[in-house]
């Protein structure tokens, strides 16, 4: 019997409060698990834009992914290939490792129909942002001005402050869960962490500080102890 982790993905907040586009991509999936005599092990649903791919942006997909792992047989359906992403090397990167990717409907698609799908999704994310571009210049052109009124920018940089400080902090917490099994895997012999070959891991990984740069031994020495690792009991 085939095993199926289905994975549904919308990326904006409207998508996201209404649930627009989550049952369509069910209804699909459900159908192709009936079609094909399958078996529903999980269904993940995650609200993330399909052009972000590393662990900290998109970490369902990543827990889908670990879940195949753990079901030895298992695949992970799709309602359509830019669900799980709009980023063609990480795709190609997928299939090099052999992970199952089901599109509902098509069960036994190549490696070639998915590059090339994959080409296509990553080619529309590029026009999306192209027409955002063209549109916002237009609009600038035209006299129109762009951001915040000057008599709101106090509240708003308080905002945005407040906004920061809680992006910051839900980024240390999925840090956590990446952090401590790399904790374990390097660690040099006086028992203490070896902050820059977690560093090199968590870069090669392709995962990037709260700023958005890449990981250096003091980046990784502040998480680790701003967030006391080294205390907590399942470390």
């Amino acid at each position: 019997m085939n095993k199926y982790v289905t994975y549904l993905r919308v990326s904006t907040d409207k998508q996201k409060r209404s649930g627009l586009g989550i049952e369509a991509q069910r209804a699909m999936v459900n159908d192709h698990i009936r079609a094909n005599f399958g078996q529903l092990i999980i269904e993940v649903i995650e609200y993330e834009s399909g052009r972000k791919v590393d662990a900290i942006a998109r970490p369902i997909l990543h827990r889908a992914l670990r879940l195949l792992k753990d079901n030895p047989g298992a695949k992970l359906l799709l309602a359509k290939t830019d669900r799980i992403a709009r980023d063609l090397h990480f795709i190609s990167g997928l299939l090099k490792d052999n992970v199952p990717l089901i599109v509902a409907g098509h069960e036994h698609m190549t490696k070639l129909e998915w590059h090339m799908h994959a080409m296509i999704a990553e080619h529309e994310a590029e026009q999306i942002s192209h027409r955002t571009k063209a549109a916002l210049a237009q609009a600038k052109s035209r006299g129109v001005i762009l951001g915040a009124p000057k008599a709101l920018l106090p509240h708003i940089q308080k905002k945005g402050g407040k906004s920061t400080k809680a992006k910051s902090k839900s980024h240390r917490e999925k840090m956590k869960d990446i952090l401590i099994p790399l904790m374990k895997t390097h660690m040099k012999k006086n028992k203490v962490p070896d902050y820059e070959a977690i560093a090199n891991h968590l870069n090669h990984l392709g995962i990037k500080t709260f700023r958005g740069i890449p990981f250096n031994k003091g980046a990784v020495y502040y998480l680790i102890n701003r967030e006391n690792l080294n205390n907590e009991k399942k470390y």
